[in-house]
């Protein structure tokens, strides 16, 4: 909570000399008769002649103060505080030098916005998302002008930027799920380059809402004050990518799009990898392009090597790779028929192609495995690719009649939890 000003009954207490009726308001007022200083004074500001008064406003915006305060149920049928801060405004349009308001220091302006902010305080604390931004936002509109008009008190002087205000207001507009209304106030802190840990979720929602909205340029503005401000390359490569779905087409597209623009980051590389994995080998139907995505994946996989050569996932997948072309290729020597001379070629060259095959897969599968066994707090999927690669190698090495090396891994199998 700030600090209360003054009440606006004690601030009506300043004279001045006046016209004989706005004597008898000011004096209704004193006594906190405010529905007869409020009757007085219609009637004075009825007369056309009276309609550039400024001190007729001034006690306007201290009776709209007083109605603000009072009706803190909300029951009122107008909003008393944006008719007290039109009052008060009025007031110093038509009298530039602030004869009346300067002296009480402006507190009238002052009083409307601590209202405004307590009460958005307390509505933000019960969840009345909608109303805690409506106060907000009449706070910070009245902040914006008094620090406009250089205003200040003893105990308060309007900040430059009141980091706490803005993101309140920006907040409490976002939970009222009233995006776009939130978006400016939170662009006023990112504009401001505000850091600190609870802030950095503010450049990502603008990031989010401008992606949403395909406007590249301030998505790619907001990601660069972002990434300025806090060092984390990942996070803001994932907020980037966005949300698109589960489509394959779709992610992979947006994989391709990313790796043009961060060729060499090493988590976009393997995780593209993956994608082109789960799409060349995750189907009901085998597709019509089974070996152009094998193709696309083999590129893949190998940038994904590259750049990730400690990963045990990066050389896990490179294992599962080969071992399905293995199985591929099995499957093409079971189709062969017969023992004629352009089969048994056909047959001869595919068990050279199988051999190699072998080798790359357990090549990769033993990067994995020893990569998996220098870790001592391996994941839960961490574990079941370190038991599927100890599998590949025991099959490795049964094909190869290597009875030592089989026992070895068998053993091996046999110790992991």
């Amino acid at each position: 909570m700030r600090k209360l000003f003054l009440t606006a009954a004690f601030a009506a207490s300043l004279t001045i000399t006046y016209a004989q009726d706005l004597k008898d308001v000011q004096e209704k007022i004193s006594k906190g008769k405010y529905d007869e200083a409020k009757e007085k004074l219609d009637k004075f500001l009825a007369d056309p002649k009276n309609a550039n008064d400024a001190g007729a406003y001034y006690y306007r915006g201290i009776i709209q103060t007083y109605y603000a305060q009072a009706d803190s149920a909300g029951k009122l049928q107008y909003d008393a505080s944006r008719e007290a801060f039109a009052a008060y405004k009025k007031a110093l349009e038509i009298d530039p030098k602030n004869k009346y308001m300067m002296l009480d220091q402006n507190i009238g302006l002052f009083q409307l916005f601590d209202m405004n902010y307590n009460r958005g305080i307390k509505n933000y604390n019960n969840k009345d998302y909608s109303t805690a931004f409506t106060s907000f936002q009449k706070a910070m509109e009245l902040q914006d002008y008094i620090r406009s008009k250089g205003f200040s008190l003893t105990s308060y002087t309007p900040p430059a930027l009141d980091t706490q205000l803005v993101n309140l207001t920006a907040s409490s507009a976002y939970l009222a799920k009233k995006e776009d209304q939130a978006i400016p106030y939170f662009e006023r802190l990112a504009n401001a380059k505000v850091a600190g840990s609870e802030f950095k979720d503010v450049y990502a929602l603008i990031v989010q809402y401008y992606l949403k909205k395909n406007d590249q340029a301030n998505v790619d503005k907001y990601l660069a004050i972002g990434k300025q401000l806090y060092n984390d390359e990942d996070y803001w490569l994932s907020l980037e990518f966005g949300n698109v779905g589960n489509d394959h087409d779709a992610k992979l597209k947006r994989y391709e799009e990313m790796l043009q623009k961060y060729p060499n980051n090493a988590s976009l590389a393997l995780d593209y990898a993956i994608e082109q994995f789960n799409h060349t080998y995750v189907w009901e139907k085998k597709p019509a392009d089974y070996t152009a995505r094998q193709a696309k994946l083999q590129t893949a996989m190998e940038k994904a090597l590259q750049l990730n050569p400690n990963n045990g996932l990066a050389f896990f997948i490179a294992s599962q790779h080969y071992y399905s072309q293995v199985f591929d290729m099995e499957d093409e020597r079971r189709a062969i028929t017969g023992n004629a001379a352009p089969a048994a070629a056909k047959r001869k060259d595919l068990n050279a192609k199988i051999d190699k095959k072998y080798d790359e897969m357990a090549a990769a599968s033993q990067k994995a495995f020893d990569i998996y066994s220098n870790q001592s707090d391996l994941k839960t999927q961490d574990k079941t690719n370190y038991r599927k690669v100890t599998d590949q190698l025991i099959d490795y090495y049964t094909r190869k009649k290597m009875n030592d090396k089989v026992t070895f891994y068998q053993n091996k199998k046999a110790s992991l939890k």
